[in-house]
């Protein structure tokens, strides 16, 4: 039998799309301006509980932006400290894309199949109250990271009042 596909398991649509840059503002501004997303939601100093990076316990802020252009969240992330992949990718690549967001119903059976078909947990961890997110380490693949985000009802209706604007 052939291993439930990740695509399967994260379902249609592309919920996220991140830039990493030491650059919040100017990355900001790029998106705004020449991309058509709407007025950036800006987050500073943020931190994790529950925080893995490579297999390991971890600890590290960031700051991060969100908009939106249609149903396209974008999101910009500048590392502030501690070792994660945000700052591994500045360090190997410099600002870029970085990864896809896919927002999933059922995390655990999402997370399987990446299991399934091969893909480790590059970072994780846990934000709001119980909002989880996991990042996949498909890069040598396809040139991006995949992360899968299960949101509480909190973070859903956060995310839909940057969508409107109202903040």
């Amino acid at each position: 039998m052939t291993a439930p596909t990740p695509v399967s398991a994260i379902g249609d649509a592309i919920h996220q799309i991140c830039f990493v840059t030491d650059d919040l503002e100017g990355t900001q501004r790029f998106l705004h301006d020449h991309m058509g997303t709407g007025r950036f939601r800006v987050f500073e100093d943020v931190r994790f509980r529950d925080l893995t990076y490579r297999g390991q316990p971890a600890e590290f802020r960031i700051n991060l932006s969100l908009a939106y252009a249609g149903d396209t969240q974008f999101e910009v992330i500048r590392p502030l400290s501690g070792p994660s992949l945000y700052t591994e990718f500045l360090e190997r690549r410099g600002p870029g894309l970085h990864h896809l967001g896919f927002l999933v119903e059922d995390f655990d059976a999402a997370a399987a199949a990446y299991a399934a078909n091969g893909y480790e947990v590059a970072q994780s961890g846990t934000f709001g109250a119980a909002t989880r997110f996991a990042y996949y380490d498909t890069e040598a693949a396809c040139g991006a990271i995949m992360e899968l985000i299960e949101c509480d009802d909190a973070v859903r209706q956060l995310f839909d009042a940057i969508k409107r604007g109202d903040f």
